[in-house]
């Protein structure tokens, strides 16, 4: 179920070959510059966007449900945001030296994440992640790290092995021996995990809503009994709240009362540009201290730079708590009216707060879930709503009740044509 082939393509090329290079190759392989936007032989493009509207270069207007990888939780071109970039822009993009904007920027997390204290910043969510676990394997003294099943914390290849043997290509076997993955919240796996060789382990890595199996959040067993195993062995609790910071103040990590020792986050935190961070402990996160004697070697060329630094702060300012009970009533409404309709064709309306992620609960094969969503995609796109390639919806604050309206009868209209 495709649109109308865009006029910026050439035409009859695939989508590959529409925008080559001067030995006649794809300039991006596959035409995709980032996989994750693939979503068949060819894409529409994005133009612009402006509030919960986007446009492809068809002049096709969307609900954009897709923010962006949950990352433009404002909207897209909100004008706070974007006046605070240009501001700062115009006194120079990135620099040799600290900014004030990431002091202030590191403020606003470590008051959202009570009884951690300090940030490292990095250039995306997969980086965070990448540094925490090494950062616990330095202070350890331990190479590794146990995973859940299904969970996705970026393409670094300490943590991709959860998602099976395609994600291991390109990893070297005594590097994947050092991930250990147990069940989803599988509380009885994860004590065998340890008690096998607890000298061994680094850290465990949590998410507390992972998409990738469809947004559902493991028990208080599980998570507090990882929180007392890595008490007992000396281990660092990490937390991923890459996407679900968004969910409360604090993340789930705060909504849970969990005691983390080290956060990753990232996506909205940059208001729309590219970011992540690592907040935690001073125990932990005194390893970072480059002036230590044998402080952990971190870089980052535009990490902290004062434009994404400035966006972001502007992000959390306007992200409050009336604006999070707000997107979350949003999101419960387009779960409750999505419920019972797409109950009827085998389709779940999964998720909590902004979050939704619309899950074919009657297929059981990830390749045949995959392919059920990517028709979804499809079908959702012709009816003017943009969602993830994997079905994840995201409410941004400057959505209303309308909007969420329009998109449930789009959703409903969509899925009755699938089935």
């Amino acid at each position: 179920m495709k649109p109308a082939t865009s006029a910026n393509q050439a035409a009859h090329l695939p989508f590959a070959q529409a925008f080559v290079g001067p030995r006649g190759h794809s300039l991006l392989p596959g035409g995709f510059g980032k996989a994750i936007t693939a979503v068949g032989p060819w894409s529409p493009m994005a133009v612009r966007g402006a509030g919960w509207r986007l446009w492809d270069d068809t002049g096709k207007e969307l609900i954009d449900l897709h923010g962006n990888f949950t990352a433009n939780i404002h909207g897209n071109a909100h004008p706070a945001i974007v006046a605070a970039i240009e501001n700062a822009a115009q006194c120079g993009l990135s620099f040799g030296l600290p900014n004030h904007y990431e002091i202030e920027h590191a403020r606003r997390l470590v008051d959202r994440l009570a009884g951690l204290d300090q940030v490292r910043y990095t250039n995306s969510g997969t980086e965070a992640t990448q540094l925490a676990v090494r950062l616990a394997r330095a202070r350890t003294e331990r190479s590794a790290v146990i995973v859940v099943n299904g969970s996705y914390h970026g393409w670094s290849e300490s943590v991709l092995p959860t998602l099976g043997a395609r994600a291991n290509r390109g990893i070297p076997p005594g590097m994947r021996s050092e991930t250990i993955v147990i069940g989803f919240d599988d509380v009885e796996g994860l004590e065998a995990a340890i008690a096998s060789t607890p000298e061994r382990f680094a850290a465990i890595v949590l998410d507390l809503l992972p998409n990738r199996i469809g947004m559902v959040q493991p028990s208080d067993a599980f998570v507090q009994r990882a929180r007392r195993l890595c008490d007992l062995h000396g281990m660092a609790l990490i937390v991923d709240e890459v996407i679900s910071f968004r969910l409360a103040r604090g993340g789930l990590t705060t909504a849970r009362r969990l005691d983390a020792d080290l956060v990753c986050v990232g996506k909205l935190i940059g208001g729309g540009l590219p970011v992540g961070a690592l907040v935690g402990k001073p125990q932990w996160m005194g390893e970072l201290d480059p002036l230590g004697r044998n402080s952990l070697e971190h870089g980052g060329t535009f990490a902290a730079n004062p434009v994404t630094m400035a966006a972001g702060v502007a992000t959390l300012d306007l992200l409050d708590e009336d604006a999070l009970v707000r997107i979350a009533a949003l999101g419960q409404r387009l779960r409750d009216q999505l419920a019972e309709p797409l109950s009827r064709h085998g389709w779940e309306p999964r998720g909590m707060g902004s979050l939704c992620r619309l899950y074919p609960v009657f297929v059981t094969e990830a390749a045949e879930v995959a392919e059920q969503q990517r028709r979804l995609w499809w079908a959702l796109y012709e009816r003017g709503v943009l969602v993830a390639k994997h079905g994840v919806c995201a409410i941004s604050t400057v959505m209303d009740e309308a909007v969420i309206d329009r998109a449930v009868a789009a959703i409903d209209d969509a899925v009755k044509v699938l089935s």
